[in-house]
């Protein structure tokens, strides 16, 4: 999980945590390329969103796609 914190105006901070990952951080998580991940994303196989240009991705949606791909490698193995 990520965090962020906003400098309020009154001189405080409020700190938060975020979901939403960059394509490179999903890599980092896949162990995969940058290119991998936006290529995935283009083509369906794991959800994500676009902000203007740039893909992001909630972690959630990127631990449902790594326990999908657990799941293949289950019945490919039990076929």
């Amino acid at each position: 999980m990520l965090w962020f914190c906003l400098k309020q105006r009154e001189g405080y901070m409020i700190c938060m945590s975020s979901d939403v990952l960059e394509p490179k951080e999903v890599a980092q998580l896949l162990k995969v390329s940058v290119r991998t991940v936006v290529r995935l994303a283009e083509r369906g196989e794991i959800v994500a969103f676009k902000v203007g240009d740039l893909w992001r991705f909630h972690r959630a949606d990127v631990d449902a796609y790594i326990e999908e791909q657990k799941r293949k490698q289950q019945k490919k193995k039990g076929e």
